[in-house]
Protein backbone atom coordinates (compact mmCIF):
# COMPACT_ATOMS: atom_id res chain seq x y z
CA UNK A 1 0.00 0.00 0.00
CA UNK A 2 1.17 3.51 -0.81
CA UNK A 3 -0.37 6.78 0.31
CA UNK A 4 -0.88 7.80 -3.32
CA UNK A 5 -3.48 5.01 -3.59
CA UNK A 6 -5.65 6.34 -0.75
CA UNK A 7 -9.25 7.09 -1.78
CA UNK A 8 -8.86 5.57 -5.26
CA UNK A 9 -11.32 3.03 -6.68
CA UNK A 10 -9.53 0.20 -4.87
CA UNK A 11 -10.10 1.85 -1.50
CA UNK A 12 -13.73 2.52 -2.35
CA UNK A 13 -14.27 -1.14 -3.19
CA UNK A 14 -12.45 -2.40 -0.10
CA UNK A 15 -14.39 -0.20 2.31
CA UNK A 16 -17.69 -0.73 0.54
CA UNK A 17 -17.25 -4.48 0.96
CA UNK A 18 -15.89 -4.38 4.51
CA UNK A 19 -18.60 -1.99 5.71
CA UNK A 20 -21.27 -4.33 4.31
CA UNK A 21 -19.69 -7.25 6.17
CA UNK A 22 -18.40 -5.67 9.39
CA UNK A 23 -20.39 -2.47 9.91
CA UNK A 24 -23.97 -3.39 9.09
CA UNK A 25 -26.72 -4.30 11.58
CA UNK A 26 -27.99 -7.14 9.38
CA UNK A 27 -24.59 -8.81 9.13
CA UNK A 28 -23.65 -11.70 11.47
CA UNK A 29 -20.13 -10.20 11.49
CA UNK A 30 -21.20 -6.71 12.57
CA UNK A 31 -19.43 -6.83 15.95
CA UNK A 32 -16.22 -8.50 14.76
CA UNK A 33 -12.93 -6.74 15.44
CA UNK A 34 -10.85 -6.24 12.30
CA UNK A 35 -7.12 -5.56 12.02
CA UNK A 36 -6.17 -3.94 8.71
CA UNK A 37 -2.49 -4.61 7.89
CA UNK A 38 -1.58 -2.06 5.23
CA UNK A 39 1.93 -3.14 4.07
CA UNK A 40 2.65 0.58 3.73
CA UNK A 41 5.72 1.74 1.79
CA UNK A 42 6.77 4.84 -0.14
CA UNK A 43 7.42 3.40 -3.61
CA UNK A 44 9.83 6.25 -4.41
CA UNK A 45 11.37 4.86 -7.59
CA UNK A 46 8.22 3.71 -9.32
CA UNK A 47 6.78 5.46 -12.36
CA UNK A 48 3.16 4.53 -13.00
CA UNK A 49 -0.39 5.86 -13.03
CA UNK A 50 -1.42 3.68 -10.10
CA UNK A 51 -3.73 5.45 -7.69
CA UNK A 52 -5.11 7.80 -10.36
CA UNK A 53 -8.54 6.14 -10.64
CA UNK A 54 -10.40 8.74 -8.60
CA UNK A 55 -13.13 9.70 -11.09
CA UNK A 56 -15.49 6.97 -9.92
CA UNK A 57 -17.92 8.91 -7.73
CA UNK A 58 -20.65 9.38 -10.33
CA UNK A 59 -20.61 5.64 -11.18
CA UNK A 60 -20.79 4.67 -7.50
CA UNK A 61 -23.31 7.32 -6.46
CA UNK A 62 -25.81 6.10 -3.88
CA UNK A 63 -24.05 2.85 -3.04
CA UNK A 64 -22.71 4.05 0.32
CA UNK A 65 -23.27 7.80 0.76
CA UNK A 66 -21.16 8.11 3.92
CA UNK A 67 -18.23 6.32 2.28
CA UNK A 68 -18.56 8.43 -0.86
CA UNK A 69 -18.58 11.75 1.00
CA UNK A 70 -15.74 10.65 3.30
CA UNK A 71 -13.37 9.65 0.49
CA UNK A 72 -14.29 12.67 -1.58
CA UNK A 73 -13.41 14.89 1.38
CA UNK A 74 -9.90 13.37 1.51
CA UNK A 75 -9.37 14.07 -2.17
CA UNK A 76 -10.70 17.63 -1.92
CA UNK A 77 -8.40 18.30 1.07
CA UNK A 78 -5.48 16.51 -0.62
CA UNK A 79 -5.15 14.21 2.41
CA UNK A 80 -4.24 10.94 0.73
CA UNK A 81 -2.76 9.21 3.76
CA UNK A 82 -3.75 5.96 5.46
CA UNK A 83 -3.80 7.73 8.83
CA UNK A 84 -6.58 9.94 7.44
CA UNK A 85 -8.56 6.84 6.44
CA UNK A 86 -8.43 5.65 10.03
CA UNK A 87 -9.61 9.02 11.34
CA UNK A 88 -12.72 8.79 9.15
CA UNK A 89 -13.98 5.85 11.26
CA UNK A 90 -15.33 4.08 8.19
CA UNK A 91 -15.05 0.83 10.18
CA UNK A 92 -15.62 1.61 13.87
CA UNK A 93 -14.48 -1.87 14.97
CA UNK A 94 -11.28 -1.74 12.90
CA UNK A 95 -7.72 -0.79 13.79
CA UNK A 96 -5.02 0.01 11.23
CA UNK A 97 -1.39 -1.13 11.23
CA UNK A 98 0.59 1.21 9.01
CA UNK A 99 4.18 0.88 10.15
CA UNK A 100 6.23 1.16 6.97
CA UNK A 101 7.27 -2.23 5.65
CA UNK A 102 11.05 -2.48 5.09
CA UNK A 103 12.74 -3.98 2.04
CA UNK A 104 15.55 -5.81 3.84
CA UNK A 105 14.76 -9.40 4.79
CA UNK A 106 16.00 -9.15 8.38
CA UNK A 107 14.01 -5.97 9.01
CA UNK A 108 10.93 -7.56 7.48
CA UNK A 109 11.03 -10.30 10.09
CA UNK A 110 10.88 -7.65 12.82
CA UNK A 111 8.07 -5.85 11.01
CA UNK A 112 6.11 -9.09 10.72
CA UNK A 113 6.40 -9.78 14.44
CA UNK A 114 5.03 -6.31 15.17
CA UNK A 115 2.15 -6.83 12.71
CA UNK A 116 1.29 -10.19 14.27
CA UNK A 117 1.29 -8.68 17.74
CA UNK A 118 -0.95 -5.87 16.48
CA UNK A 119 -3.40 -8.41 14.98
CA UNK A 120 -3.47 -10.53 18.15
CA UNK A 121 -6.93 -10.48 19.73
CA UNK A 122 -8.80 -9.55 16.55
CA UNK A 123 -11.45 -11.72 14.89
CA UNK A 124 -10.55 -10.74 11.33
CA UNK A 125 -7.24 -9.82 9.70
CA UNK A 126 -7.17 -8.11 6.30
CA UNK A 127 -3.83 -7.75 4.52
CA UNK A 128 -3.33 -5.16 1.79
CA UNK A 129 -0.01 -5.38 -0.08
CA UNK A 130 0.16 -3.50 -3.40
CA UNK A 131 0.17 -6.61 -5.59
CA UNK A 132 -1.17 -9.27 -3.23
CA UNK A 133 0.47 -12.67 -2.86
CA UNK A 134 4.01 -13.28 -4.07
CA UNK A 135 3.82 -15.94 -6.78
CA UNK A 136 5.43 -17.46 -9.81
CA UNK A 137 3.22 -17.85 -12.88
CA UNK A 138 3.69 -20.54 -15.54
CA UNK A 139 1.53 -19.33 -18.39
CA UNK A 140 1.93 -22.34 -20.71
CA UNK A 141 1.05 -24.76 -17.90
CA UNK A 142 -1.72 -22.53 -16.49
CA UNK A 143 -0.11 -22.88 -13.09
CA UNK A 144 0.69 -20.45 -10.28
CA UNK A 145 2.96 -21.20 -7.33
CA UNK A 146 2.88 -19.21 -4.10
CA UNK A 147 6.30 -18.10 -2.85
CA UNK A 148 7.54 -18.30 0.72
CA UNK A 149 9.27 -15.60 2.73
CA UNK A 150 11.88 -18.03 4.01
CA UNK A 151 12.93 -19.43 0.62
CA UNK A 152 12.00 -17.05 -2.20
CA UNK A 153 11.98 -13.55 -0.70
CA UNK A 154 14.83 -12.33 -2.90
CA UNK A 155 13.06 -13.30 -6.12
CA UNK A 156 11.08 -10.07 -5.95
CA UNK A 157 12.65 -6.72 -6.83
CA UNK A 158 10.07 -4.99 -4.62
CA UNK A 159 9.26 -7.58 -1.94
CA UNK A 160 7.43 -4.94 0.12
CA UNK A 161 4.66 -5.02 -2.53
CA UNK A 162 3.72 -8.63 -1.65
CA UNK A 163 2.66 -10.94 1.14
CA UNK A 164 4.37 -14.34 1.16
CA UNK A 165 2.65 -17.66 1.73
CA UNK A 166 4.17 -18.35 5.15
CA UNK A 167 3.21 -14.86 6.33
CA UNK A 168 -0.42 -15.60 5.51
CA UNK A 169 -0.13 -18.76 7.58
CA UNK A 170 1.27 -16.84 10.56
CA UNK A 171 -1.75 -14.52 10.61
CA UNK A 172 -4.17 -17.41 10.13
CA UNK A 173 -2.72 -19.30 13.11
CA UNK A 174 -3.38 -16.48 15.57
CA UNK A 175 -5.79 -18.02 18.12
CA UNK A 176 -8.39 -15.24 18.01
CA UNK A 177 -8.55 -14.99 14.21
CA UNK A 178 -11.58 -16.47 12.46
CA UNK A 179 -10.99 -15.01 8.98
CA UNK A 180 -7.96 -13.78 7.03
CA UNK A 181 -8.79 -11.62 4.00
CA UNK A 182 -6.07 -11.51 1.35
CA UNK A 183 -6.10 -8.83 -1.34
CA UNK A 184 -4.83 -9.90 -4.77
CA UNK A 185 -4.20 -7.66 -7.78
CA UNK A 186 -5.04 -9.58 -10.96
CA UNK A 187 -2.16 -9.40 -13.45
CA UNK A 188 -1.66 -10.29 -17.10
CA UNK A 189 -0.28 -13.80 -16.78
CA UNK A 190 -3.64 -15.51 -17.40
CA UNK A 191 -7.30 -14.49 -17.82
CA UNK A 192 -8.50 -12.96 -14.58
CA UNK A 193 -11.16 -15.53 -13.74
CA UNK A 194 -8.70 -18.32 -14.44
CA UNK A 195 -6.21 -16.70 -12.05
CA UNK A 196 -8.87 -16.69 -9.33
CA UNK A 197 -9.64 -20.37 -9.90
CA UNK A 198 -5.97 -21.39 -9.84
CA UNK A 199 -5.07 -19.29 -6.80
CA UNK A 200 -8.17 -20.52 -5.01
CA UNK A 201 -7.12 -24.11 -5.62
CA UNK A 202 -3.60 -23.36 -4.36
CA UNK A 203 -4.89 -21.70 -1.21
CA UNK A 204 -7.36 -24.49 -0.58
CA UNK A 205 -4.48 -26.93 -0.09
CA UNK A 206 -3.71 -25.15 3.18
CA UNK A 207 -7.05 -23.45 3.94
CA UNK A 208 -9.99 -25.72 3.09
CA UNK A 209 -12.70 -23.17 3.93
CA UNK A 210 -12.23 -20.35 1.41
CA UNK A 211 -14.20 -18.14 -0.93
CA UNK A 212 -13.40 -15.13 -3.15
CA UNK A 213 -15.03 -12.01 -4.51
CA UNK A 214 -13.82 -9.94 -7.48
CA UNK A 215 -14.12 -6.17 -7.79
CA UNK A 216 -14.23 -5.40 -11.51
CA UNK A 217 -13.94 -1.61 -12.14
CA UNK A 218 -10.75 -0.34 -13.79
CA UNK A 219 -7.95 -2.72 -12.78
CA UNK A 220 -9.71 -5.82 -11.37
CA UNK A 221 -8.78 -7.18 -7.94
CA UNK A 222 -9.96 -10.06 -5.81
CA UNK A 223 -10.36 -10.64 -2.08
CA UNK A 224 -9.81 -14.19 -0.81
CA UNK A 225 -11.51 -15.08 2.48
CA UNK A 226 -9.70 -17.81 4.43
CA UNK A 227 -12.06 -19.06 7.14
CA UNK A 228 -11.40 -21.22 10.18
CA UNK A 229 -14.54 -23.37 9.79
CA UNK A 230 -17.36 -24.41 7.48
CA UNK A 231 -19.85 -22.48 9.61
CA UNK A 232 -17.92 -19.23 9.21
CA UNK A 233 -17.52 -19.89 5.48
CA UNK A 234 -21.25 -20.52 5.08
CA UNK A 235 -22.10 -17.23 6.79
CA UNK A 236 -19.52 -15.32 4.76
CA UNK A 237 -20.80 -16.78 1.49
CA UNK A 238 -24.39 -15.93 2.47
CA UNK A 239 -23.45 -12.32 3.14
CA UNK A 240 -21.23 -12.02 0.03
CA UNK A 241 -24.00 -13.45 -2.15
CA UNK A 242 -26.38 -10.77 -0.88
CA UNK A 243 -23.74 -8.12 -1.54
CA UNK A 244 -23.11 -9.26 -5.12
CA UNK A 245 -26.83 -9.41 -5.86
CA UNK A 246 -27.12 -5.82 -4.70
CA UNK A 247 -24.01 -4.66 -6.61
CA UNK A 248 -23.79 -7.10 -9.51
CA UNK A 249 -22.56 -4.40 -11.90
CA UNK A 250 -19.21 -4.28 -10.13
CA UNK A 251 -18.77 -7.46 -8.04
CA UNK A 252 -18.65 -11.21 -8.74
CA UNK A 253 -18.61 -14.01 -6.15
CA UNK A 254 -16.37 -17.04 -6.73
CA UNK A 255 -17.25 -19.93 -4.42
CA UNK A 256 -14.16 -22.14 -4.24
Amino acid sequence: MQNRYVADIGDFGKFQLFRYLFNHPESPFDAKKLAQIWFLHEGKNEQSNDGQHIDYFERMSGMDPYLESSLMSLLMRNKREVEELERLKLLPNASFFYDEIPKAYEDRQTWLQKALWFAHGNDVVAVAPDNGMALRCYRSEERMVLLSLEEEYREKVYPQKYIFADEIGRFFLLPSVEIVIVYQHLGRCLPHDRQIDILGAELKKSYPHITAIKHRPYSPRVFFFLCKSDVILENINYRLAAFTREHSEFWTLFRQ
